[in-house]
């Protein structure tokens, strides 16, 4: 049983490391397309990464701070 819980604790943890990875590529993507000479809506662009940086660096957060949690 503890096994399971800590096994948890450490996917979570695990989780919350690659959805902050995730947001940080997105954030680079978004600033080398928006440098970039490309055909390409810039609001859209903005708009659409920004959400998408914000929503995977919450969700990378809320996974850690839920495995930090469990620690305690």
């Amino acid at each position: 049983m503890e096994d399971d819980r800590t096994r948890k604790e450490m996917m979570f943890g695990e989780i919350g490391k690659y959805c902050l990875d995730i947001s940080k590529l997105v954030f680079g993507g978004v600033i080398l397309a928006g440098i970039m000479n490309l055909d390409v809506n810039y609001y859209a662009l903005f708009i659409l990464g920004s959400l998408s940086v914000l929503l995977m660096a919450v969700a990378g957060f809320v996974c850690i701070n839920f495995s930090n949690n469990k620690k305690k």
